[in-house]
């Protein structure tokens, strides 16, 4: 079911400017045409009755009609083939929006005493924030009473094209990630994100045709009788259909198909559209429907090589392209790590490769990618920003959750922050207004504190920061009040803080 699409910005303008609405000017005349949607005629005294009734007081043509009332917002049958209407009424009553699986050429939305009509031409499967004319005064509107739909049934129609010609496809793969570098603390996991492009080099090829079927179904409740059924292929080459004999009835629930062909002078992509010419059995005005299918040469008669099987030697099977579907391109994530650190910096390749086998010759093609790993000594680790911390939270945005948390307190995030009434977690996201250093100071000792708990060795500037930020916390609110030396210290210990979690003090930077 669609959400509700009420009117906006000059959407809002238009339809109610075309319902009589005033707009800072003179409401438009009746049957006014809004662009690229129905056109809209207000009836100021509308007289109730059946959704027969109503649909002839419109002035429409119709074979079937169905009204709601009360206008309660549903899915109404229609007729007993399938066909439907949901209706979205507005919390205020005064905006519907609609949709439904049989094309409808009228919608009556009736309100105090008028009724506005909405007419779709060509009949419309939807429409959004239909209402009633202005009462009682210009800007005022009423209170939706009822909802009346009114169609005509139609034959309706689909097609198939099935192109014919011969080839033989090559084919290239490349294989690239979103990093190629990477520093990671001892046990750390870090997820890569790896692209694999698929796509067919070159191809031969010969021999072009198109064929196909044309089905005509009705499914109404009234007879039609098909006059005459044509296929062309565009611009301007007709194809041979074979339906039988013509005229035919189709009576309720029966369907005729027919197959057409048409030679084709290369494979250039084109248009196959099939029109049926019928008329209401008892009825003499013509009515048509059409079918539009695209000829395109993705599925060739005989072909060599046509699909290939794409896998990574690490993540395993990515799945199969077609020639039809090239290029293609794969995306998906793998986990590097997690490393032991030594005595001394180390580093890890992290290689994986992809690649392709074709289905009929089983020629192979890959592409491989490597990210280089460091692990700093053991007695060193890494360090992440305040940044990183603020969203690898059981809040995210950023996933998965860094564990570490749950060594700051038994609530993790959650934990109490000192004095400040707040939690690690909100102390983190809030700003500094005004240059307070309650806030710069706590947002990079927050951060210096969880490198220090995930292992990231602390030099003695920087665990003399911590100290002396602990005691500041421990005395004072973020509100203050700070003289000027207290401000200045708690600044210059942030700047060192800073340092550290940035990788410029102390071990170096985790890639985040």
């Amino acid at each position: 079911m669609k959400r509700l699409g009420f009117l906006l910005g000059a959407g809002l303008a238009l339809l109610l400017a075309a319902c009589g609405g005033q707009m800072g000017g003179k409401p438009l005349s009746p049957a006014v045409a809004v662009p690229e949607g129905p056109r809209v005629t207000p009836y100021p005294d509308w007289q109730s009755g059946n959704a027969d009734f109503e649909c002839r007081q419109a002035g429409v043509t119709f074979d079937g009609a169905y009204k709601i009332d009360p206008p309660t917002s549903g899915t109404y049958p229609l007729d007993t083939y399938g066909h439907q209407v949901t209706v979205n009424f507005s919390p205020d009553g005064r905006y519907v929006d609609w949709s439904s699986n049989l094309a409808i050429a009228a919608v009556i939305v009736k309100g105090g005493p008028g009724a506005n009509v909405y007419l779709y031409d060509p009949p419309a499967t939807s429409g959004n924030g239909l209402r009633s004319p202005d009462h009682p005064r210009p800007g005022q509107i009423p209170a939706i009473s009822h909802v009346a739909f009114c169609w005509e049934y139609r034959l309706s129609a689909e097609k198939t094209a099935e192109t014919r010609y011969t080839r033989q496809y090559y084919w290239e793969i490349h294989k690239m990630g979103d990093r190629s570098e990477l520093t990671l603390s001892a046990g750390q996991v870090f997820p890569v994100n790896y692209q694999v492009r698929v796509a067919v080099s070159r191809f031969e090829e010969r021999d072009f045709a198109v064929r196909g079927t044309i089905t005509l179904r009705n499914n109404t409740p009234i007879p039609f009788e098909v006059q005459s059924v044509s296929d062309l292929v565009f611009p301007d080459i007709p194809a041979s259909v074979d339906c039988g004999p013509l005229p035919r009835t189709l009576e309720p629930g029966q369907s005729l198909s027919c197959t057409y062909q048409a030679p084709l002078p290369n494979k250039e992509a084109r248009t196959n559209t099939a029109t049926a010419t019928y008329v209401r059995q008892g009825q003499e005005r013509l009515r048509q429907v059409s079918a539009t299918a695209p000829v395109t040469f993705g599925e060739p008669t005989t072909v060599l090589d046509g699909q290939v099987e794409v896998s990574d030697d690490r993540y395993g099977p990515l799945g199969s392209v077609a020639a039809g579907e090239a290029p293609k391109t794969f995306a998906y994530t793998l986990d590097v790590g997690p490393y032991p650190c030594g005595n001394q910096d180390t580093s890890y390749p992290f290689t994986n490769t992809a690649s392709l086998r074709t289905n009929t010759t089983g020629n192979t093609a890959t592409s491989s990618w490597t990210v280089q790993v460091r692990v700093p000594a053991c007695a060193q680790g890494c360090t992440l920003t305040q940044g990183y911390w603020k969203t690898h939270t059981k809040y995210g945005p950023a996933k998965p959750r860094n564990s570490t948390w749950d060594r700051v307190g038994p609530k993790g995030e959650d934990t109490d922050f000192y004095r400040s009434n707040q939690t690690y977690y909100e102390v983190l996201w809030t700003p500094p207004s005004g240059g307070n250093p309650y806030y710069q100071l706590a947002h990079q000792f927050i951060a210096a504190k969880l490198n220090q708990l995930n292992g990231a060795a602390t030099p003695p500037a920087v665990a003399q920061a911590l100290t002396w930020a602990e005691g500041f916390f421990s005395a004072y609110t973020p509100s203050g009040p700070f003289s000027r030396t207290l401000t200045q210290q708690a600044r210059a210990y942030a700047s060192i803080l800073a340092q550290y979690n940035e990788g410029y003090l102390g071990p170096g930077h985790c890639s985040e």
